[in-house]
């Protein structure tokens, strides 16, 4: 009897192969990249030959990412944005300070007072020993893909960014016509 069931063994596995390969079938959500016009996701940019770093005017936070501690120092990223300074000797009531201008950055790391940021597809190191006075210490270009840099929600439409216009610093809604991209 049981030489009988091992005719159907390869019978068997190829059904659950093609279970299996079926069961995710996700072909139908697929979009039809022959639209003309669609609602999508437009990225934004800023020019890349701006140097960032820079020191400005405390702001409002826009889209808070990351906190870092640093000494008596509070860094708020600001996704696509930069980093917010604050304050922090009392911790019950920060006071904002000001504001690393970093174009295109969503995180950051502390060592040694040097800040280093992404900010697009670069990665750059601050020197923060003077936080009024932030110095740039060094550029390294192209350490991150483009091709990471997707807009915040996934079922979209976007138009695929485009290094050659600036630095991504975020994403707006927009009427697409014959987008390329999907996420």
């Amino acid at each position: 009897m049981m030489k009988m069931f091992t005719n159907y063994r390869p019978i068997a596995i190829g059904f659950a192969m093609a279970v299996l390969l079926f069961s995710c079938d996700d072909w139908n959500n697929v979009p039809d990249f022959d639209v003309e016009n669609v609602e999508g996701y437009k990225p934004i940019y800023r020019p890349a030959t701006e140097a960032p770093g820079s020191f400005l005017a405390a702001r409002e936070v826009v889209d808070p990412g990351k906190i870092y501690v640093i000494n008596e120092y509070l860094l708020v990223v600001d996704r696509g944005l930069g980093v917010h300074v604050f304050d922090n000797t009392d911790s019950e009531n920060p006071q904002a300070i000001g504001f690393l201008d970093i174009p295109g950055n969503n995180d950051v790391a502390v060592r040694n007072n040097i800040l280093y940021a992404d900010q697009g597809k670069n990665l750059i190191a601050i020197d923060i020993n003077d936080l009024s006075q932030p110095k740039l210490a060094t550029v390294i270009e192209d350490v991150f893909s483009m091709a990471d840099q997707y807009p915040p929600v996934s079922g979209f439409y976007y138009e695929c960014p485009d290094p050659s216009k600036g630095v991504l610093i975020g994403w707006e809604l927009a009427i697409l016509e014959k987008p390329k991209c999907y996420h």
